[in-house]
């Protein structure tokens, strides 16, 4: 019997053995700790990554932040992170050795200073490592190199509504800066790399290296995927792009150069912004889209799977953060878990959470119990506008006077391209 014992002991540890040559070192949590995590769902857990972003700032592994992240990824399903390593203004948030980023003082406010044992620790934790990086948008880069830019018609760099400035998609030099800080991150044994605002500006009218047509948009974003897709993957390193949420329902460019199936073949995951908040009023017949966050990210999805691309290929953003675009109304567990529940049902290989401010107090274990409840998929009781507070008028005001107060209107949303405008 004792010689039994020993020999089913050494045949689970050469499963365990076996189990580590199939999977990324980044990915054993799915082995070894998922199992012992408390009131985990069965249907959460056919997701390949489940992220938590944090910006540059709370990336510092001293911030509260961070922390909590940290905590999160300990006591519920969350296995991933998405860290800023570029942001749109150019800063990096860790050290770097390129000559083009020491002549721009990229790494001047870096966060993150031993980056190479930061990764090695978070790693080690199990956690999957995605490098959110950048592209064009780039206020140092185009400040530095000015001959990079995007153009005014009359000359002289042109600066978006942010005062924040971007970096021309057709010049070569401008690829090429950014591909380099990919490739210098990819070696520091991030597992992903993922790249946000890699489209045109969505404004008409700007000068560029090239002819700002859809053609020529389209095949600019094509050819820096392309250098991406061999640069990156020899390395080892999987290769993310976020796209607008619209772009799953335009057979079009959508005026920024962004194509499902023109960039799909270049890139393992299409990572859409599926926010319901980024959706305008009357999309899929809903007069609401904040208030209907599973529809939103279903029919998104359904959208894209029926152009032709695999539900796999999908890793959607999902909103973490209070609606910008309608009610100021705050999303918790009910919120959260139906964009999850969508994304599940419709077969993506994961999901990635974003909260501006890297703060997720509704990312817990009863928000994973509720991604199984059908309830999910219906709107929350909670009220999603709530009209603003009628004051008490004394009898001097008019009758006129009390009717504009109490016909007041919701707030009206904002159009696609104002709201592409303003990320």
């Amino acid at each position: 019997m004792q010689q039994h014992r020993i020999i089913f002991l050494l045949l689970l540890s050469l499963t365990f053995i076996n189990a580590e040559e199939l999977f990324h070192p980044s990915q054993l949590k799915e082995i070894r700790e998922e199992a012992s995590k408390p009131n985990v769902s069965a249907s959460e857990l056919r997701s390949e990554v489940r992220a938590l972003y944090l910006n540059r700032h709370t990336a510092d592994p001293d911030t509260p932040q961070f922390k909590h992240a940290l905590q999160i990824i300990e006591e519920t399903p969350m296995n991933a992170l998405v860290i800023d390593m570029k942001n749109v203004k150019g800063d990096l948030s860790y050290p770097s050795e390129l000559p083009d980023t020491k002549r721009t003082h990229a790494s001047k406010f870096a966060t993150i200073r031993e980056i190479q044992r930061y990764v090695r620790d978070l790693k080690s934790r199990g956690i999957y490592l995605i490098a959110r990086i950048a592209v064009f948008k780039d206020k140092r880069q185009a400040r530095t190199f000015p001959s990079r830019a995007v153009h005014r018609p009359g000359g002289g760099v042109w600066h978006d509504r942010h005062g924040e400035t971007w970096v021309d998609p057709f010049d070569r030099e401008a690829r090429r800066y950014t591909l380099d800080i990919a490739e210098e991150v990819a070696k520091f044994g991030f597992d992903e790399i993922n790249f946000d605002y890699i489209r045109f500006p969505a404004h008409r009218g700007l000068r560029y290296d090239g002819v700002d047509t859809q053609s020529n948009r389209v095949a600019a974003i094509d050819r820096f995927l392309q250098e991406a897709e061999d640069r990156l993957h020899p390395l080892g390193v999987k290769v993310s792009v976020d796209v607008f949420g619209y772009v799953l329902w335009n057979r079009t460019d959508t005026g920024i150069g962004q194509v499902l199936e023109q960039m799909a073949p270049h890139v393992d995951y299409l990572c859409p912004m599926l926010y319901p908040s980024g959706f305008t009023r009357g999309s899929v017949s809903l007069s609401n889209p904040a208030a209907h966050p599973y529809e939103i990210v279903r029919i998104s999805l359904e959208k894209g799977i029926a152009r032709g691309i695999a539900p796999e290929k999908f890793r959607p953003w999902l909103q973490s953060f209070r609606d910008y675009a309608y009610s100021r109304h705050r999303y918790r567990e009910h919120e959260i878990a139906a964009q999850i529940r969508a994304a599940e049902k419709l077969g993506a290989s994961g999901w990635l959470l974003w909260n501006p401010s890297s703060r997720y107090d509704y990312v817990t274990v009863a928000m994973f119990d509720r991604i199984d409840e059908e309830s999910a998929e219906r709107p929350s009781s909670v009220g999603y506008w709530n009209p603003p507070r009628v004051r008490k008028h004394h009898h001097r005001h008019t009758r006129r006077a009390k009717k504009k107060h109490t016909t007041r209107k919701p707030p009206s949303s904002p159009k696609p391209l104002d709201i592409l405008r303003s990320r």
